[in-house]
């Protein structure tokens, strides 16, 4: 519930209050920007300005600001659904509700790069069996519980907008049009002939049409490493299939039982007429190479003409079936003998089919593509999506390109552990102003070569370990403590002043009670976090419309890390902020302090906007940048209200330490 206390209220004054004492400069923690006076602004040394020029309009705000990423479709979506009452969850509802959150995404990212929507409709019952997109299959067979239809009733319940990710590694654009078809076709319309998905979706007792808007196509195919699936992994040549397709050369792959992949799914059993299926159909005829326990074996085009030791096998290249011998006519491949195959796989489609055939479905749509690398590894500074579009002509055949603008500790500042909490807290810091230069640069590769208006959109957003964290028992509270919410608080701000139109930051629940960047924490205890309470207080901002203005900080003070980071500089802002005049007149200025123990006292100037002088104020601070709400200590952090006069002007305040502050002017 949120706190009415003022126990820590603004102060508004009308007289220049040093920014800090002394000693704390003598100390070396923080030093102010040095930049000459200029007309309208204070010498550096007088103390930061946050500019507010209420005029000058940048772009609509958007209510998808502050929306979320669900990391996982199956087992109910860690409890999101609930089986047994086969509906949404009413506390993970409530708790959403009131977060505002603005977007849920569906049905995620690295997991489902190999869901295929059409098992995840009908009665449950009936339903088919899923392949985690995850280590290629790794989890083993999943469910089809939580499919798209339970998903848009969690969206109907929260108040939230739908954005679906359609894999492409495995499926096919018809198969994508479908479920645009499925999703957004009036029942007796069918745009593309073939199965009338609306009245398919009718049938399954949702007549309207669920008006989704938002789709991307692919889940990060940029990550090379780990998510290339059929593609190479070289990144140019991945890039260009990405785009457009082709084929590629598979060596030595298992083949999938079913929906297993596990490696013992590729294993004979001892059965007679077992039937494997190769992981990326179709296969260019005549390409396989497959080996049943180290030994070539021989395609055949009858099983049914071979005698019963002949080692043999029949195939599909456009399903990738390889059927064995019933031992009568063909052998049985031995029990435990390990199957795999060479091949090449393709011609497998690109982003630019996915867009005919889905646009197709539904002009209305948005359909964006997903290939933005954010490392060298992975293919950034190479030929970019939106450049090789224009260089096939296609400038403007694509609505916006999605972007995930992580800070990986173990990848950017490259140790596994944190000797202090500070520590933790200053590479927070430091790597989100590399993750807003990523998004800026896309945007400007955009501008470049987009011959429409294509934007940059965000699906999913954070900072993490990805894997490879070592001892951080120094800043346990890590993944939702000050630190984190001061991040992502940050990086909203950013995305407002560079206009992003919608945003999926973390995940809305983790696997785990603690959870991992979990907005709501896990089940079953769901707990209210920080980063829940954040999007709580920017809501009100989000939902009055309007659009943000410019805003900018003169005078930044910088906060030096505790250890050094020279990829990084030599310091970090101690404030971001963001402006909005919204459609109800008022004027909301968000400023976050990252300093981690001391207060920031500012000119705050309301350039062009003449208030009444009363502000309303929000913040969200706790004791310590460590703080955080967790299963025992659920209110530790709470939001806070309070007013206070402003004069009719400029007026200054001071901002409390690692806090979120939300300024509410009215019109005088």
């Amino acid at each position: 519930m949120v706190s009415e206390r003022t126990t820590r209220p603004a102060l508004l004054r009308s007289a220049v209050v040093p920014l800090v004492a002394a000693g704390l400069l003598a100390a070396g923690l923080i030093s102010t920007t040095d930049r000459p006076a200029r007309a309208g602004t204070r010498p550096a040394d007088e103390g930061p300005v946050v500019r507010v020029q209420a005029k000058d309009r940048l772009a609509p705000l958007s209510p998808y600001l502050t929306g979320v990423n669900i990391d996982q479709w199956f087992g109910n979506s860690h409890g999101l659904w609930d089986p047994v009452r086969d509906a949404p969850n009413p506390e993970v509802v409530a708790k959403t509700r009131r977060t505002g959150l603005g977007m849920v995404r569906f049905p995620g990212g690295t997991s489902a790069n190999l869901y295929d929507w059409k098992k995840g409709i009908g009665p449950t019952a009936e339903r088919g069996c899923q392949t985690d997109g995850s280590a290629n299959g790794g989890a083993g067979v999943l469910d089809s519980v939580y499919g798209p239809d339970e998903y848009m009733e969690f969206v109907a319940a929260t108040g939230t907008e739908p954005e679906i990710m359609t894999p492409m590694a495995n499926s096919t654009p018809a198969d994508a049009a479908d479920w645009v078809e499925y999703m957004n076709a009036a029942v007796g319309t069918n745009p593309r002939g073939g199965v009338a998905w609306a009245q398919r979706r009718a049938d399954n007792g949702h007549p309207a049409p669920y008006g989704v808007k938002f789709w991307e196509v692919g889940n990060e195919p940029d990550r090379v490493n780990s998510q290339n699936y059929w593609r190479s992994t070289d990144p140019v040549i991945a890039a260009r299939q990405y785009a457009f397709g082709g084929s590629q050369a598979q060596v030595g792959q298992r083949l999938a039982r079913g929906c297993d992949r596990r490696p013992a799914a590729s294993a004979g059993d001892g059965k007679p007429g077992q039937q494997l299926t190769l992981y990326y159909p179709p296969a260019v005829p005549g390409s396989q190479t497959i080996k049943v326990g180290g030994a070539v074996w021989s395609e055949v085009a009858d099983l049914s003409a071979v005698g019963p030791d002949e080692k043999v096998y029949a195939f599909d290249p456009k399903t990738g079936a390889v059927r064995f011998g019933d031992g009568v006519h063909g052998a049985i491949p031995p029990d435990d003998a390990e199957v795999r195959a060479d091949y090449t796989s393709g011609p497998k489609p690109g982003f630019a089919d996915f867009y005919d055939a889905m646009k197709q479905a539904d002009p209305a749509i948005d359909v964006c593509a997903s290939w933005a690398p954010v490392t060298v590894a992975s293919g950034l500074g190479n030929a970019s999506f939106a450049e090789l579009m224009a260089r096939a002509g296609r400038a403007g055949d694509y609505d916006c390109v999605l972007i995930h603008p992580y800070t990986n500790f173990l990848r950017d500042f490259g140790d596994a552990d944190w000797e202090t909490a500070r520590e933790g807290h200053d590479e927070h810091m430091l790597g989100e102003a590399r993750a807003t230069s990523l998004v800026r640069d896309l945007q400007a590769d955009l501008a470049e070569h987009s011959t429409g208006q294509a934007y940059v959109g965000i699906s999913e957003f954070g900072a993490l370990w990805f894997g490879g964290q070592g001892d951080v028992s120094a800043y346990p509270s890590w993944t939702t403590a000050m630190s984190h919410a001061t991040y992502m608080a940050s990086q909203w701000t950013r995305y407002a002043q560079l206009g992003v139109p919608w945003v999926l930051g973390n995940t809305l629940i983790s696997e785990a009670p603690t959870g991992l960047r979990a907005v709501l924490g896990g089940p079953s205890t769901y707990v209210y976090t920080v980063d829940a309470l954040v999007r709580e207080q920017l809501a009100p901002m989000l939902r009055a419309g309007g659009a943000s203005v410019r805003t900018s900080l003169d005078g930044n003070p910088q906060v030096v890390p505790v250890e050094p980071e020279p990829g990084f500089g030599p310091s970090y802002d101690a404030l971001t902020a963001t402006a909005t005049v919204g459609a109800d007149g008022k004027l909301r200025i968000v400023v976050v302090n990252r300093h981690p123990d001391q207060a920031v006292t500012a000119k705050v100037v309301p350039a062009g906007y003449r208030h009444t002088g009363q502000a309303k104020v929000s913040t969200i601070a706790g004791e310590d940048f460590t703080s955080f709400n967790g299963i025992e200590n659920p209110d530790d952090v709470q939001l806070e209200h309070s007013t206070a006069k402003a004069g009719s002007g400029d007026f200054e305040y001071s901002f409390a330490a690692h806090s979120v502050t939300v300024l509410e002017l009215s019109k005088g």
